[in-house]
């Protein structure tokens, strides 16, 4: 998979968690503790966490999770100054990409009713809507949207995320 130039994606480690943090902080109002993110690294072969860095400087994270065949998107964050650069995209496909190793059949997520821009990016990816968990977010009683794919095996689903490395590829080369 192409990514941006100088990027590199890896698991995220205990030693990220500060850069991990403080992007938490800037981005959501109400961030994950650092307490939360050692216990979701600690699930074992389950856990999906993996950061974007250039250099030492990191730029974005995704995690989730397996159950089954469902792969759970937990969170997932780009730093502001790099966003609309496909880091975002390239992070989503690295998880879709690590799933299908680990036999899963479909990804699910929730995500803020307010937050429009991430519906759109997910609806790229092929999630639907399925539904609302109501008061999801205490700090504001906001909905989270729940959203999810269709199967990620299937030959359709496949030519979607190689469509989009695709067009990232394209665009890299241009810049």
């Amino acid at each position: 998979m192409a990514q941006p130039a100088g990027v590199s994606i890896r698991d995220m480690n205990e030693g990220d968690l500060g850069q991990v943090l403080a992007l938490e902080e800037e981005i959501f109002p109400s961030p994950w503790t650092e307490d939360l993110f050692l216990h979701e690294l600690r699930q074992g072969r389950n856990s999906m966490y993996m950061v974007a860095l250039k250099g030492d400087r990191l730029l974005g994270y995704i995690g989730a999770l397996l159950f089954k065949s469902e792969v759970h998107v937990t969170n997932m964050a780009v730093d502001g100054k790099f966003r609309r650069e496909g880091l975002g995209s390239t992070l989503l496909i690295a998880c879709v990409r690590r799933g299908l190793d680990m036999g899963a059949r479909w990804l699910t997520l929730e995500v803020r009713e307010s937050n429009s821009e991430a519906r759109q990016f997910y609806r790229r990816f092929g999630f639907e809507e399925i539904g609302l968990r109501y008061g999801y977010y205490v700090e504001t009683g906001e909905h989270a949207v729940i959203m999810a794919t269709g199967d990620i095996r299937a030959p359709h689903f496949r030519e979607l995320v190689y469509n989009i490395e695709a067009e990232l590829a394209l665009r890299r080369s241009e810049d």
